[in-house]
Parts: structure tokens; sequence; C-alpha cells
């Protein structure tokens, strides 16, 4: 095992995309950013809707209706399915574009004429991002590119969280290279066992290929040993209300939501960040509301219109002061010994 690695400005290279249709093309484009101009990766990527079917040429069918599919319907579903497919790569591998991007400009410092830390660069360069956020996919850019670029589509952030996250006292991390095969051999044994590879999946992978103490040198047998590790991660304990080896928490908030919540709850921002990504929303929202928008806006001449947005505005603004007035001081936790692995860790992420 290793210190954690710089990210390697080259990861990019070699990242096409999947191949074999123009919808395909058009995905793989956006992993060529620094060979294109970027308005044109941008179009490229808008373009996938025009591989959409015209929704004039949609026969509406009532809901409730059970009747197979005709020719033209089944074209179309496959055509549609497609692009949704294609279009999700596109957002998943974004992320990790964006954070090669970043670690670039904290490298060089680009930022040094105009602004005073990375985190401001970022929340003015792309305002959505919450600076927290932004930094993990910094950390992760080049495992996930690298992923990215053997199995054709880009992991989930909680993925490679597990992954590049350095553990205990030592703060030690897996080198790139085991932490891809990793990645690439439980995605192989979960598509021949029907498993699904979420961020638990791969804690406990991890944690079973640190306990072996080092992987066999010889390509063939190292693989061998990370398929029987996977095969028992991913057939490891089922948590309560879970069909598919993950715990209550990986969902929707415990909701007890379906297989596909606790894939995209992967990608959900924890609370912290949650209030972050609010306060950076709201930071924007003041700089446009200022005394003249309401002067301007009543020059407009629709009082109606003006009356009802002033309302919901005032209502707006006293629930969130009110919930914030509410809102808890902050509370210092004694933590078990048994927890100071993950104090560890938490200790961590924060530094990320």
């Amino acid at each position: 095992m290793a210190r954690n690695q710089d990210v390697d400005d080259d990861e990019f290279a070699g990242l096409n995309g999947d191949t074999g249709s123009d919808v395909d093309t058009q995905t793989g484009k956006l992993l060529d950013v620094p060979k294109q101009d970027p308005k044109v990766v941008f179009d490229s990527v808008v373009a996938l809707a025009d591989s959409l079917p015209r929704l004039d040429d949609i026969a509406e069918v009532e809901e409730g209706d059970v009747s197979e599919l005709t020719d033209t319907e089944k074209q179309q579903k496959e055509d549609t399915e497609t692009v949704i497919v294609a279009a999700s790569k596109v957002g998943k591998a974004a992320i990790w574009v964006m954070g090669q991007g970043f670690a670039a400009a904290k490298k060089g410092q680009w930022f040094r004429g105009t602004h005073p830390t990375i985190e401001a660069y970022m929340a003015d360069l792309v305002p959505d991002v919450v600076p927290r956020q932004a930094r993990r996919w910094v950390t992760g850019s080049s495992l996930a590119l690298a992923i990215t670029s053997r199995t054709g589509t880009a992991p989930v952030e909680g993925q490679i969280r597990e992954l590049v996250k350095a553990k205990g006292k030592e703060k030690v991390t897996l080198p790139q290279d085991v932490a891809e095969d990793m990645y690439v051999v439980a995605n192989e044994v979960a598509d021949t066992t029907g498993a699904k590879v979420t961020a638990k999946v791969l804690s406990d992978f991890r944690t079973k290929v640190e306990a072996v103490g080092g992987l066999p040198e010889e390509r063939e047998q190292r693989k061998a040993t990370l398929q029987e590790l996977a095969l028992d991660a991913l057939a490891g304990p089922i948590g309560p209300g879970s069909t598919d080896g993950t715990t209550e928490g990986e969902g929707s908030e415990g909701s007890g939501g379906t297989e596909d919540d606790v894939i995209d709850a992967e990608i959900v921002t924890p609370q912290l960040d949650a209030l972050d990504e609010a306060l950076q929303t709201l930071k924007t929202v003041r700089k446009t509301i200022k005394a003249p928008t309401f002067k301007d806006a009543v020059a407009e001449h629709d009082p109606a219109r003006y009356s009802t947005l002033i309302k919901e505005l005032r209502t707006i603004t006293r629930e969130l002061h009110g919930v914030t007035d509410r809102a808890p001081g902050p509370m210092t936790v004694s933590l078990p010994a048994q927890a100071e692995h993950d104090e560890a860790e938490q200790s961590e992420d924060a530094a990320a």
C-alpha cells in the first residue's frame, strides 16, 4: 500500500468512450475536452437530443394499456434508451473531467492573481459546485478516469471514495493500479452474479484485499485472487430491507427505496454539503436581488405577478429565518476507543 498519489495530468489520454454508434461517438467526445473546442463538446452533448424520436412521431398510448409494442415502438424505445444511457454516461464522466481540471488549476495555481484560494476559484468558475465535493472529484479523478478508460463507464462518487480515501492511523491508501484492478474485477464478477457494485461492497472488498497483505505479481494469479475476494465481498451480509447486499442507509435516507435508489444514493451529498450548497445558492441570489431590482420590477407594470412574487419571497425568507434561528449549535461527541479508526478517516476526508 502507498500514500495517496498526485493526480496525473496525462490521465485523459486515450479516453474515447464506447464506440459503435453515432450516440456513443457524441458521448465519447466529452472525454476529449483537452483536444476539442469546449463549445463543440457542449454542442455534441446537447445534440444527443437530436437522436431521440420526435414526440410528434410517437403514438400516444393510454395508461394501463398492456398491448405488445409494435415494431416501430420497439425501434423508438431502443433509440431512446440508447440516448438515455449515453446521457447518463456523460453526466457521470463530467464530474471527473472537472476534477481533473481543478487538479491542474491547483497544481499551477492559475487563480493566484484573481482568487485567494482554490475553493474561491471553484465557486466562481462553476457556481453550482460545492467546493468540498469538488475536492473529492480532484482526489478521485485520476482513478475514475482510468477506470472509465478500461470499462467504458464512469464510476460514481461513492464507489471511488471507498477506493481512494486514506485509512487508519498511518493514512494508508491503495496504489492506483490495485484500485483499478479491484474495481474492474468487482464489476466483472457483479455482471456474472447479478449483484451490484455499491460503495459498501467496495469498502468490504478493500478490507479483504488489505487483509491479504499483498497480491501476486503475476497478472492472472492476481486477477484470480481478486475474483475470489470480490465474490466474498459481493456475497457479504445483507442489511435490513435490502436484497442486494447493501445496508440500510445506503438508500434514500432509510426510506426503503428501490435498488435504483441505492445506486443513486451514492452521489447524494451529506447534510453539511447540502447546507454548503444552499449557502452558495443564497449568496448568488443575494447578488441579483437588491433594492433597484424591486424598483425595476414595479416599472414592468405587472402588479399581479409582482405582488405574488413579493408574497412568496417574504414567506420563504421568514421560514428560512425561523429554521436557522432554531438550528442547534455544534456538539462535541466523545468517540469510543473502537471508533478511532473511523475518526482518522473522517479527519482525512475533512482535509481532502
